[in-house]
Parts: C-alpha cells; sequence; structure tokens
C-alpha cells in the first residue's frame, strides 16, 4: 500500500510540475520582435570575425559597414554600452584601408564616434535606412596603379518625430595587397543617384 502512495505522490508532483512549466510559458510577456532583432543585429556584429570571411566586392563591404552604421545611429542606439560601441567600432575599422587607419587611430576613432553619437541623440536623430548602390551602379577606377571602386549610400535620417532627410555619400574604396576591398575615403555629396 505505501508503494502504491509513493507513486501516486510522485505522479501527482510530476503532474504539478508539468502543470507549471505551462503555466510559466503561457503567462509569461513575450518579447517584442523588434527589439528581439535588433539584440540580435547587435550580437551578430560584434561575435562577427569580419577578416575570416571578408565580403568579396565593393558593394558587399559596404552593406557590411551600414550594418554597423544602422545599429550604431538607428533606433535603438541609445541602448548600447560603451562597451558595445567601442567593440563595434573597432570591428567597423576591420573595413578601413591602412591609409584611413594611420590618419585616423584607433582611440581617436572611438572618441569621435562617441561623441557623434551622442550629438545624435541629443539632436533627437535616428538613422531610419542606408540604400548601398546596386552592383552596376559601382564605378570602378584605378588609384595610384592599385583597383579601385565608387560606391554611393544614401542614408534616411530621421529628426525629432516629422523632419527625414536624405543625404548621399560616396565612399571610395581600394584593394589591398591581399585582395580585399577597403574603405580609403568617403565624402558627402549632392543629390546622387536615386
Amino acid at each position: 500500500m505505501k508503494k502504491k502512495r509513493g507513486g501516486i505522490v510522485v505522479l501527482v508532483l510530476m503532474a504539478l510540475a508539468v502543470i507549471g512549466i505551462f503555466v510559466v510559458l503561457a503567462f509569461r510577456e513575450p518579447k517584442n520582435v523588434e527589439q528581439a532583432t535588433e539584440i540580435s543585429e547587435v550580437e551578430a556584429l560584434l561575435n562577427t570575425d569580419i577578416l575570416a570571411n571578408y565580403p568579396a566586392t565593393p558593394r558587399e563591404v559596404m552593406k557590411l559597414y551600414n550594418r554597423y552604421m544602422l545599429v550604431l545611429y538607428g533606433v535603438d542606439s541609445e541602448k548600447l554600452t560603451d562597451e558595445q560601441i567601442k567593440r563595434l567600432g573597432q570591428n567597423m575599422r576591420a573595413l578601413y584601408d591602412e591609409e584611413l587607419l594611420e590618419s585616423n587611430p584607433e582611440e581617436m576613432h572611438i572618441a569621435n564616434l562617441q561623441r557623434e553619437l551622442n550629438a545624435f541623440q541629443v539632436n533627437k536623430k535616428v538613422m531610419i535606412q542606408a540604400n548601398v548602390a546596386d552592383s552596376n551602379e559601382v564605378d570602378y577606377i584605378e588609384i595610384n596603379e592599385k583597383s579601385g571602386a565608387t560606391v554611393e549610400v544614401s542614408y534616411f535620417i530621421k529628426k525629432g518625430t516629422q523632419d527625414f532627410t536624405r543625404t548621399h555619400q560616396q565612399y571610395l574604396l581600394r584593394k589591398d595587397a591581399q585582395g580585399n576591398w577597403k574603405i580609403l575615403n568617403y565624402s558627402k555629396v549632392n543629390g546622387g543617384a536615386s
């Protein structure tokens, strides 16, 4: 009789545990899908080994670069920690040409990035979208007897609740000794290809 009673108690306890797990899962607050996506993008970029899987074309370099830009200047940028900003900035530097790295030392680059992000937040600016030119719009050129390319990117920035601006940047990329396209320079351009 004691064995049956012990077995019944174990079954009841197991049933209560299953019901408890079900209740917890059924009534927990679901995560905001947008928030989960943003967090996973930040984590994905923080954990990206750019050098191990370097983008093959100038356009792909710019697409990756602008994923970083959207995380840093995007909707949830104020949630980033100083350490995350530093690591994201360091990762972006893997896309820079040696000449740009020399003229923009890491410590100065990270400090400037922090200041720019703070100014963006103070002015209630948010980068909404970054559009990289299509492959057929990439111009291949020669830079000091090396392969080069220009790629235009348009940025949509929201200021406050209703003011939207669109800016265009032209990026100059150059192939390095390993055959990787690296960002050499960039400048703001008027209008641009739309």
